[in-house]
């Protein structure tokens, strides 16, 4: 396993590559040494540096209709962004970290190994059904539209993290 150090002023490149990179893929955020953040096994929505409030925000994919970007956690007054990669993996990259202010705990984005399609189809599916839920009539037969619907939502939720 290899960290490799970002320089502070290639964040916004850096974050906007990875997102594009590793969007969909199934993360476990934890911070510091075992506080796991959210569900793991989340999919990966993405990362977002804000430089005027100085913070890193890590979003996963949530189930919540009005907000599928779920903010996981937000670390504030980031002082080092590290790629974490495996040579020997299917796909190298393996994760971030990220550092806080002194006194915080470390970040840590662990990526598993499963297709980034295969999590987005999912995460669309579990949409999907609570779309179907929230409705409350029970009413069969409009799985295409919850469907569409779904891909819409994600689309929209995961798109500005890309762009």
């Amino acid at each position: 396993m290899k960290k490799t150090r970002i320089l502070k002023n290639e964040w916004p490149s850096f974050i906007k590559d990875f997102n594009r990179q590793n969007q969909f893929r199934r993360a476990t955020l934890t911070v510091g040494e075992d506080s796991v953040i959210g569900e793991p096994g989340l999919p990966l929505v993405g990362l977002a540096y804000d430089e005027g409030e100085r913070k890193v925000d890590i979003y996963l994919g949530g189930m919540d209709t009005k907000n599928l970007a779920h903010l996981s956690h937000s670390v504030e007054v980031p002082r080092a962004v590290y790629l974490i990669t495996d040579p020997e993996a299917p796909n190298p990259v393996i994760g971030a970290q990220v550092q806080g202010a002194p006194g915080t705990g470390m970040a840590y984005l662990i990526f598993k190994d499963e297709m980034s399609e295969n999590v987005k189809c999912q995460w669309i599916a579990n949409v999907a059904y609570s779309l179907f839920e929230i409705r409350g009539e029970k009413v069969h037969g409009e799985d295409q539209k919850d469907w569409y619907e779904a891909e819409r939502l994600v689309d929209k939720t995961t798109l500005p993290f890309v762009e």
